[in-house]
């Protein structure tokens, strides 16, 4: 994610290197996502689905401005080249806690179905927090879980940015920032990395498990 000078947005590229330290040279002659139109183009993750097939989920850059929706493109043979083909929207935003926007779409495949992590609210104030809806296929459908409040639950304060791993012993992780209270929201306020353990009960995703001190 970059700032395209041409029109002042953000927008997503990417870099390639012959080795994982590097060094990483961007050769695109333009970005690789970029709907200047909707305000530009952020937090891109991608997600690889149990057949192979390489996705991008990113979300335009509305903020308050516009309507902000996540967005999902299929990346062409495993390499970072825009395909073709539609751009289809697995949207959450329904509910009113996550107003004004919605960002930082990440997603994880488990037991027949896709999980569409995405932060909400506004990012400075203790209200920001992580929900999730459950697709049929990384595109979509997607539809909240059965209970009414799709938010997870954790005692840190505008809690936001997940991202899924998996230990060395195989336990599913999410890595995730919050705020140190009492301050919260900048200038004074500083966020801090966060990590919960996942598991599934009955269909739901349950992240409550903090890492202790000993781990």
């Amino acid at each position: 994610m970059a700032r395209f000078t041409e029109s002042g947005r953000q927008c997503i590229s990417y870099a390639v290197s012959d080795h994982p330290a590097g060094p990483f040279v961007d050769l695109n002659p333009e970005p690789f996502v970029c709907q200047l139109d909707q305000g530009g183009s952020i937090d891109p993750e991608p997600f690889v689905a149990p057949d192979g097939s390489l996705y991008l989920l990113w979300k335009n850059d509305g903020s308050r401005a516009a309507a902000c929706r996540v967005a999902l493109q299929p990346a062409a043979q495993r390499r970072w080249t825009h395909a073709a083909g539609r751009t289809a929207s697995p949207d959450p935003k329904d509910q009113a806690w996550e107003e004004p926007l919605i960002e930082n779409p990440t997603m994880y495949f488990h037991d027949g179905k896709y999980y569409l992590l995405y932060s909400a609210n506004w990012y400075e104030g203790p209200n920001y927090a992580v929900g999730y809806a459950v697709c049929d296929s990384p595109s979509g459908p997607c539809t909240s879980p059965g209970h009414a409040d799709p938010r997870l639950r954790w005692a840190a304060r505008g809690a936001g940015e997940t991202s899924f791993f998996t230990d060395a012993d195989g336990s599913l992780w999410l890595a995730y920032h919050a705020w140190i209270v009492p301050n919260v929201g900048y200038p004074v306020g500083m966020r801090q990395l966060h990590l919960e353990r996942v598991t599934f009960e009955g269909g739901d995703l349950q992240a409550g498990q903090p890492m202790s001190d000993d781990q």
